[in-house]
């Protein structure tokens, strides 16, 4: 092997005992079913193998000749007919559909797990999230006032999320630009096909160029729900990338939570990406160092394992009755606390 090649291993950067490498967390569907399968107003969550039944397309599909079975597999449908001509008003009811179901779901008042997972990181972390629903972004917005929350990255689109092409500003659905103070317009989604095309969405090419850098960063990875399908090639290949250019991917730690409880068969296919001897396997997120640890997960790890000296004490999540509960809490957790 040319040495070339070989990319340089460094520890994580810090500073006053603060990481300022970043913890990312990849969600997929899986991520918020468990923290939300019925919204505010009862409307449920739809995974894509059930979503022609949530969102009342059967009978549409059908009057295309498309069985039982095909409807189950979404994905391998939208790809059959995207640009076809034949499929054409059909593809555009499909979008339409999709898009108005998901920007109107609504989160639950109660402390939900995305509220959790928000708050359990900084500024310095990021959320890289494969969904349409717009649960994570109307978690953050409600959690704004805790302050030193995450950046949010969706390669995939979101519902959730508004733009001004003028003024290159990502925010909230349904708000003004606070620049220019002119509606923001509906983030684009990206469907379900094998190969996707940027060309005329330069903001998705931006959400994935956001995603490769801060995975090339990261000192820690939490995967969250999100089984990158094969059939999602550019998920493939920027976890592919991202962990080539990585300098800390053989110490950093690479945690796994999947409600499928199918451990063997997500260890076999994340050691494409990252080492196996960094591998942590969570059922649930109550599992994790980030419920453990809200705002300090890798300090603490770090703390122990390269420095040899644990804290003494965990700070960690308990489940809160209400939002305000959550947030007093998390506003305990101090920069002198995080330092010691």
């Amino acid at each position: 092997m040319s040495l070339q090649n070989i990319v340089p291993y460094r520890l994580p950067n810090h500073k006053n005992k603060r990481l300022l490498d970043p913890h990312v967390v990849i969600v997929g569907a899986g991520a918020s079913r468990a923290a939300c399968k019925i919204d505010k107003n009862g409307k449920e969550v739809p995974l894509l193998k059930d979503i022609h039944k949530i969102l009342g397309l059967t009978s549409e599909l059908k009057k295309y000749n498309f069985s039982d079975e095909q409807m189950k597999d979404f994905e391998k449908l939208f790809s059959d007919i995207n640009g076809k001509v034949e499929y054409r008003d059909l593809q555009e009811k499909l979008e339409y559909e999709v898009c108005d179901y998901f920007s109107k779901l609504q989160i639950p008042d109660e402390p939900t797990l995305y509220d959790y997972l928000i708050l359990s990181l900084t500024e310095k972390d990021a959320i890289i999230s494969f969904n349409w629903d717009p649960f994570l972004m109307q978690a953050y917005k409600r959690n704004i006032c805790v302050g030193n929350l995450p950046e949010l990255i969706f390669p995939h689109g979101n519902a959730g999320v508004g733009l001004c092409y003028d003024c290159k500003i990502k925010g909230y659905a349904n708000c003004l630009c606070p620049k220019c103070f002119k509606e923001f317009e509906q983030m684009p989604l990206l469907y379900p096909i094998g190969k996707k095309d940027y060309n005329g969405k330069p903001i998705i090419v931006n959400e994935w160029n956001l995603a490769k850098s801060v995975l090339s960063r990261a000192a820690g990875i939490t995967v969250y729900g999100y089984g990158a399908p094969v059939t999602d090639v550019e998920a493939v290949e920027l976890m592919k990338s991202a962990s080539h250019l990585s300098q800390m991917k053989d110490i950093a730690p690479f945690t796994i939570i999947n409600l499928a409880k199918n451990e063997d068969e997500q260890r076999k296919k994340w050691s494409e990406f990252y080492d196996v001897k960094m591998f942590l396997y969570c059922n649930k997120f109550e599992e994790t160092m980030l419920w453990r640890n809200p705002r300090v997960s890798l300090e603490t790890l770090f703390d122990a394992i390269l420095q040899q000296h644990p804290r003494s004490e965990e700070k960690s999540f308990r489940k809160f009755s209400t939002l305000t509960e959550l947030q007093e809490f998390v506003k305990t957790i101090t920069e002198f606390d995080m330092c010691i």
